[in-house]
C-alpha cells in the first residue's frame, strides 16, 4: 500500500479533519492512499460514513495512545 499523503489533523475537532481529508482526496488520483492523523475519537466513525457517502474506502484504522491513523483509498 503506497501512501500518497499524510494529513495531520491532530487536535482538530469536527468538521476540521473531514475538511482536510476531503481537500487531500480531491487532489489525489484514484487508488492513492491518504493517511489521516486524528485525536478526535469520533473521527473514525465520521470518516467511515463520509467514505461511504462519497465512494472512497476506509482501508484500515490504527489507534495507539489516543492517536488514530485512518487509511483512506481514493476511488473517485
Amino acid at each position: 500500500m503506497s501512501v500518497y499523503r499524510v494529513v495531520d489533523a491532530r487536535f482538530k475537532s469536527c468538521p476540521g479533519p473531514l475538511l482536510a481529508l476531503a481537500k487531500a482526496a480531491s487532489e489525489a488520483s484514484r487508488g492513492e492512499i491518504i493517511v489521516l492523523l486524528v485525536t478526535d475519537p469520533a473521527a473514525p466513525v465520521d470518516v467511515k460514513e463520509w467514505c461511504l457517502s462519497v465512494g472512497h474506502r476506509l482501508v484500515k484504522i490504527e489507534e495507539e495512545d489516543g492517536l488514530y491513523k485512518l487509511y483512506v483509498e481514493v476511488r473517485g
